[in-house]
């Protein structure tokens, strides 16, 4: 018993430093093995005009089926290099634009080939004219004020309205923005905090980013 627990636990420190040795090795030319893998490039989009904003859905990536070594392959999965796409002498409308394995981020240096494109293999972009609009703001209170205290007035938003900016069909279409609520459970005092908008359609922007909420509350007489 004591020999066979010599020969396992003798050196333990230069036998572990072997295995991973080995494994290394083991792994090294394993990877250096001809593979195909199917890779994600994500997709960047480029040099659209300033009064234009893109509408709908946009295809978060090209994925496409690569040939090359293990290693090779492995790298441009963990790096993801973005295929650029530029949008630029686009004008408002439906844009199309068919992909193929040359658009793909792919250096003569990474010795890799495209067997094919997965998909999607024609971009489509819905794009609108940019419009600018003042929105009033909807604010929401959630929770109940804290024992001895109560509301004293109307919550307030400063400032009521805002900039929104996105496509023109959608913007014009807005009546107004929903904020995030403001949380007064168990508070006793009056709370004043910034507050984003709940959500926003797609491709919008708002101008200022945090409204400020007033909630004013007031202590009760014993």
């Amino acid at each position: 018993m004591s020999v066979l627990r010599g020969l396992l636990f003798d050196n333990l420190g230069l036998k572990l430093a072997a295995l991973l040795l080995a494994v290394l090795v083991y792994l090294n030319v394993y990877l250096d093995r001809p593979a195909s893998m199917i890779v994600s490039f994500p997709l960047e989009l480029h040099d659209l005009a300033d009064s234009l904003s893109l509408s709908g859905p946009v295809p978060a990536a090209v994925q496409a089926e690569l040939r090359g070594t293990g290693k090779q392959l492995l790298r441009l999965r963990v790096t993801e290099p973005p295929l650029k796409l530029s949008l630029a002498g686009v004008g408002a409308g439906r844009f199309e634009r068919a992909m193929t394995s040359e658009d793909l981020p792919l250096s003569a240096s990474d010795l890799l080939q495209a067997d094919r494109l997965v998909g999607p293999r024609t971009i489509e972009l819905q794009i609108e004219r940019k419009m600018r609009r003042e929105v009033p703001v909807a604010l929401r209170v959630e929770g109940l004020p804290g024992s001895g205290a109560a509301l004293s007035g109307p919550a307030t938003a400063e400032p009521g309205s805002v900039v929104i900016t996105g496509p023109a069909p959608v913007v014009a279409k807005l009546d107004s923005v929903v904020l995030l609520p403001a949380r007064i459970g168990g508070r006793r005092d009056s709370v004043r905090v910034q507050v984003a908008a709940e959500a926003l359609p797609d491709w919008c922007v708002m101008e200022p980013p945090l409204v400020k909420v007033t909630v004013p509350l007031k202590r009760l007489a014993p």
